[in-house]
């Protein structure tokens, strides 16, 4: 299981295991036997206290830490939704509030910047979001090797959205270097040889967000969101794909 989708980390995780497997452990033998410091382990013995996977018992002086019974995860994971559809219903009404202001160009930002791992999964969630508002089914991108190795570090499961949502997608690779084909893409080389710009480009919707990476692989990203810019870089993908 994916912990991530209950508001968990891989940390979480492994400390969680090991409580189910070592019930009423101290902290300093779950940090022992896991190679996780005190105080990371006390920081997700935390997070699943509150999340409810994990409780104590006192022992003398000292707290000793029990993994609840894993049934629960199917408690947790229906509440999550609860909290969902309540969260959307809320969104649609406040959403609604601004209605004829979205077409306004002047009250919102014409770009927005991002940098880090959670800043690409963000440009990524816009492509699904933009396409699927717009009502289209594809989009086009131009691919740098080194920037995909970190696109989807905190958005593991694109692909099998864009799948799920049959969203295609067009792919210019700037290297020969193989990549797995996935259902609902098509790529071809942009041009001969192995030249990677760092740069990762995708044109959707009304949109066109642009990644970079610097020598340091510290990555960071804008969307430009402009109907005529991103028409004009549509038009220039498609005279490069054919």
């Amino acid at each position: 299981m994916d912990f991530s989708l209950i508001g968990l980390s891989i940390r979480d995780k492994r400390v969680y295991e090991y409580l189910a497997s070592y019930p009423e452990s101290s902290l300093r033998r779950v940090a022992e036997n896991t190679g996780i410091n005190r105080g990371s382990v006390y920081e997700s013995i935390k997070a699943l206290v509150a999340a409810g996977l994990v409780t104590h018992i006192i022992t003398g002086k000292r707290l000793r830490y029990r993994a609840k019974d894993p049934e629960i995860l199917h408690e947790i994971i229906r509440e999550k939704r609860r909290e969902l559809l309540d969260a959307a219903t809320a969104i649609d009404s406040y959403v609604a509030s601004f209605a004829g202001q979205a077409n306004d160009p002047s009250r919102f930002h014409f770009a927005s910047f991002y940098e880090g791992d959670e800043g690409l999964a963000t440009i990524l969630r816009d492509v699904l979001k933009s396409c699927r508002r717009a009502g289209i089914d594809h989009y086009r991108a131009i691919s740098s090797p080194r920037i995909s190795e970190y696109l989807y570090n905190n958005f593991p499961h694109f692909t099998r959205e864009r799948i799920r949502l049959k969203l295609h997608v067009s792919v210019l690779r700037q290297s020969t270097i193989d990549i797995k084909e996935a259902p609902f893409a098509e790529s071809r080389l942009l041009q001969s040889g192995s030249v990677d710009t760092g740069c990762y480009t995708l044109i959707y919707a009304t949109k066109v967000a642009i990644v970079t990476i610097d020598q340091l692989n510290r990555t960071s990203g804008v969307i430009i969101d402009d109907a005529n810019f991103a028409a004009i870089q549509t038009r220039l993908f498609d005279v490069a794909w054919r």
